[in-house]
């Protein structure tokens, strides 16, 4: 049975930098022009949300990173380790020369 967490971590590494860079460039400026924003509780809910997406763009998108290089990793070493006896394939060989004359 395959190993199937390089994969996993692959495209889990993958969703988090795609999800990071969308906060980043979209989720900030929609918070930024929110028109109900310039009340003094919009203010509040403003700086609360812009500190959660400051935490979030810090860790979100280095996660993601930090994920695909480790799944690489681990695909790299996947196929370095040597395969099961079973999992080998079979080599046909050539049977002796002594043993191809005691036929005839």
């Amino acid at each position: 049975m395959k190993d199937s967490m390089p994969k996993i971590t692959l495209w889990s590494g993958i969703g988090l930098a795609l999800a990071g860079g969308v906060l980043a460039a979209f989720v900030q400026p929609a918070l930024y022009s929110s028109a109900w924003l310039n009340t003094e509780p919009g203010q509040t809910f403003l700086y609360l949300g812009l500190l959660l997406l400051d935490l979030l763009n810090t860790l979100v998108i280095p996660l993601g990173t930090a994920l695909i290089a480790a799944s690489l990793v681990m695909f790299y070493l996947r196929g370095r380790s040597l395969p099961a006896e079973a999992d080998r394939p079979k080599r046909w060989v050539l049977p002796d020369p002594l043993e191809r004359r005691a036929e005839r």
